[in-house]
């Protein structure tokens, strides 16, 4: 014969498994995005390093420049063409959001920045430069060191 006790305990245990796999089901669905910050760090900062200063020419400083590039169209297609942007594994939410963060962080200053779309990552990923020095030099007229 059962205790009550007994009885009682094997219930609780039975409701945190299946508050557990319910949980675990909950999890399954979520979709868990990086804060900008964090995927800068991942997935740009090797290159770039943290303080964005890079390794120019090839890799620019992302201290410079981006203010110019984006006054344009064209400028702003290059900045989604480049490999760094093309090739990170993040959804082009995330991607979205990263150079967001990016150009909030390295020009605070900016009035008139028209945020970055999922839909022009997308499209930036489906052109990927080849050579995005090359194409960088001749958006900013000049060499770039």
């Amino acid at each position: 014969m059962f205790s009550l006790r007994g009885r009682l305990g094997r219930a609780g245990c039975y409701l945190l498994i299946v508050i557990a796999g319910c949980a675990n089901l909950v999890a399954a669905e979520q979709k868990w995005t990086n804060p900008p910050a964090f995927s800068y760090l991942l997935h740009c900062s090797g290159c770039h390093i943290e303080d964005g200063s890079g390794d120019p020419p090839e890799v620019p400083d992302l201290r410079k420049n981006l203010d110019k590039l984006l006054r344009s169209e064209t400028g702003r297609r290059y900045m989604l063409r480049v490999p760094g942007v093309t090739d990170t594994p993040v959804t082009p939410r995330e991607m979205a959001e990263l150079m967001n963060w990016l150009i909030a962080e390295f020009y605070p200053e900016l009035q008139d920045f028209r945020p970055f779309s999922a839909e022009e990552v997308v499209s930036g990923r489906a052109t990927r430069l080849a050579n995005p020095l090359k194409v960088r030099q001749s958006l900013l007229g000049t060499t770039i060191d």
